[in-house]
């Protein structure tokens, strides 16, 4: 175990090299969907139970899960006070699954923009 701790602390953590935390892009973004899913398979309810449950449609619902559909304030408020979780937390977990696919992309259009940039400068 010492040996284990030891090796943790030889290694440069991201503070020690200065990153800045908030600069850091995941490579995959949550969404809000599967976050529910989870939720319900943890509390052994099924998709239809509760459709009915939140009197959200059925197949809303399943586009939701998927992925396909996001989570808006009514959507919040019906599936919060279904699980007795607050719609803000449903609400932050779309926007933060926005914001990382927006870094994501930004990420990967960072390489093409040096390029662009290079080839405007040679000019």
């Amino acid at each position: 175990m010492s040996n284990y701790i030891n090796r943790l602390k030889k290694k440069d953590s991201y503070l020690e090299k200065g990153v800045n935390i908030n600069d850091v892009v995941p490579s995959y973004a949550m969404h809000p969907g599967e976050e529910l899913l989870d939720e319900l398979k943890a509390r052994s309810i099924s998709q239809k139970d509760f459709a009915e449950l939140s009197s959200i449609h059925p197949s809303q619902l399943n586009e939701i899960i998927k992925g396909k559909r996001g989570i808006n304030a009514d959507i919040a408020l019906q599936i919060g006070t279904a699980l007795n979780i607050p719609a803000e937390f449903w609400l932050r977990s779309q926007m933060y699954y926005e914001l990382t696919l927006a870094k994501i992309r930004a990420k990967e259009a960072q390489p093409a923009l040096k390029k662009s940039s290079k080839k405007l400068s040679k000019a």
